[in-house]
């Protein structure tokens, strides 16, 4: 299994973990569709801060690798 697999599903049972608990502690009922929602919220972030992670390395191997600056 890949490594960065194993991060987006310990990261998604971490977070569902803290909102159902969260949830169920404030309001007393637990609402599926609210927490679907909050899944496909979660894995869009998560997904979107992994793109902009590869896009910022990108960025940073293309300077230039003597590190002076003018």
């Amino acid at each position: 299994m890949d490594s960065r697999f194993r991060l987006f599903i310990a990261g998604l049972v971490a977070a569902l973990t803290a909102f159902i608990f969260t949830v169920v502690a404030f309001t007393g009922i637990l609402d599926l569709i609210e927490t679907a929602v909050f899944t496909g919220v979660f894995l869009v972030v998560m997904l979107g801060f992994e793109r902009f992670m590869l896009w910022a390395e990108t960025l940073e191997s293309a300077e230039s690798p003597t590190g002076t600056s003018r």
